[in-house]
């Protein structure tokens, strides 16, 4: 059976669509020891432009063609009113889905197979993360992670190897790239406003030098070193206590990723990497 795996961001709805009987495309296989993207298809969607959100039907009939319809999992961290949405597209794309047929809303709980939530609250983990570390576990297991998603926030997360598994140990919650950029231009008089793709090589540069010579590269710049030095400080003190491996993703990883002196591996999406995980036959 096929699935149809969902993300539904703060920002934008990211999907994938997988099919068991059809090997992903040669471009989104890795070597071992690296992150896949076992999906033949994926695409996003912005939440701010409803036209992008209705030409996703027209694009799942497609992809279903003459087939049953797919199993369906989702993780929201939009909320209540994007759900009812997205359902109401599932159920315009596919009709009324048999019984048979899963609609997989996600939560966090406290374990999934040998990965523990260490959270205090598990159930207050935001499905997002939990999922993520689900994927990034699944094909990484036995290794100590920092999982930094760089989106509408940026969250770091730490999934520590045990004898019995892992557990994911918690991490950190900042602003994201461009809720920095912009919140310094709305909150100040002279400043001009900037997003993500003013933070290119002149920024990372300006990141490693130090400085800027011009208020442009200044704030770009600015904004780069604190999400670089957020990830870096966690990565130096997990690397005290053993072998750590780096994973980015998110919307502004590109961004984020040339202001970083330390090893990483990028990957397109991780939520979608854990909900591809949850959808196999056990």
């Amino acid at each position: 059976m096929s699935a149809l795996l969902i993300d539904i961001g703060n920002t934008r709805l990211k999907w994938a669509w997988c099919d068991d009987s059809q090997p992903p495309p040669l471009a989104q296989t890795t070597q071992s020891g690296a992150l896949p993207t076992p999906w033949q298809h994926a695409g996003a969607a912005s939440h701010a432009v409803p036209a992008e959100r209705a030409a996703l039907v027209g694009t799942w009939r497609h992809l279903r063609g003459a087939g049953v319809a797919p199993a369906v999992w989702i993780a929201n961290v939009a909320g209540a009113t994007l759900a009812g949405e997205v359902e109401a597209l599932l159920a315009e794309a596919f009709g009324d889905m048999p019984g048979d047929v899963p609609l997989q809303w996600v939560r966090t709980v406290s374990a999934y197979g040998n990965l523990v939530n260490g959270y205090r609250e598990p159930t207050q983990l935001g499905v997002d993360r939990w999922v993520g570390s689900i994927g990034a576990h699944r094909w990484l297991p036995g290794e100590t992670l920092l999982i930094v998603t760089a989106g509408t926030a940026t969250t770091l997360d730490i999934v520590t190897a045990t004898p019995e598994g892992a557990r994911f140990e918690g991490g950190l919650i900042l602003p994201g790239l461009e809720l920095m950029l912009g919140t310094l231009a709305r909150n100040t008089a002279q400043l001009p406003e900037l997003d993500v793709l003013d933070t290119g090589a002149g920024a990372a540069r300006a990141v490693r030098a130090l400085g800027a010579d011009n208020t442009h590269d200044a704030i770009a710049a600015g904004c780069l070193a604190a999400q670089a030095g957020a990830i870096e400080r966690s990565w130096r003190a997990l690397g005290e206590r053993g072998p750590v491996r780096c994973l980015l993703s998110g919307g502004a990883r590109h961004a984020v990723a040339g202001a970083l002196a330390m090893p990483f591996e990028m990957h397109d999406n991780l939520v979608l990497l854990g909900l591809h995980a949850m959808a196999q036959p056990a």
